[in-house]
């Protein structure tokens, strides 16, 4: 493995610091697993391209995740994924080519990264193209326990006009949608998430992002009675 794809791995493995995150991860692991025994239950079937597709939409419903993730899927995904050697080469060529399960999780992998936007595709290519089954698998996990944490996020947000109380205050509303429609949610350490809006200047602007971190730390360190 070069040092390259080794860095990446690493950075986007399974393994993490968090109890509660690596718990999410393991439990998508073992959904994962259950599903694939029974939509398949011999991992050496050989599948053609659409058999990938009805798969996936299986996995996305059976997991319950959005179901937007697979509505977009087609054979000219897997396709194209193929021609950006995102997922490894099938058996065989044009009508006669054969997919094995470890590309069903190759392609899960990067769809799941790809409607994230939390990792990009290319970033999901150093991981996932020449990888053994078991680390397509779990980088699909971890693509899972995101999924989950942003909706968890998005279930438990506040309005706007709430989020402009104190930090601390003992009324803020609940499971009341957001009307951020367009964010990226940043994984922190210790099962923390950070919601940021897609046109905050803190995406465009190193300076700007440094000046969102030192304010983070700043709402958070202050006493807490200042903060009520």
């Amino acid at each position: 493995m070069s040092r390259a794809k080794s860095s990446t791995t690493d950075r986007l493995s399974i393994v993490s610091t968090s109890s509660e995150r690596g718990e999410a991860e393991r439990a998508a692991l073992a959904q994962l697993e259950e599903w694939r025994r029974r939509a398949v239950p011999d991992e050496s079937t050989p599948l053609e391209a659409d058999d990938l597709v009805r798969l996936l939409r299986d996995c996305v419903a059976t997991l319950g995740l959005d179901p937007e993730i697979a509505n977009g899927v087609s054979v000219n995904t897997v396709h194209y994924y193929r021609r950006k050697d995102i997922i490894d080469p099938p058996v065989g060529k044009t009508a006669a080519a054969r997919y094995d399960v470890h590309h069903l999780w190759q392609v899960a992998g990067a769809r799941l990264a790809g409607a994230l936007g939390l990792v990009t595709l290319a970033e999901a290519r150093d991981v996932i193209r020449g990888s053994r089954v078991d680390d397509a698998l779990s980088f699909l996990a971890a693509r899972v326990a995101d999924a989950r944490a942003r909706e968890a996020v998005r279930a438990t947000t506040i309005p706007i006009d709430e989020a402009r109380r104190p930090l601390g205050s003992p009324h803020l509303a609940r499971n009341i949608p957001s009307p951020v429609s367009d964010a990226t949610v940043v994984t922190l350490p210790g099962s923390a998430w950070c919601v940021l809006p897609a046109s905050h200047a803190a995406h465009r602007s190193p300076d700007e992002a440094r000046a969102l971190a030192r304010a983070l730390v700043e709402a958070l360190t202050q006493p807490r009675s200042s903060r009520d």
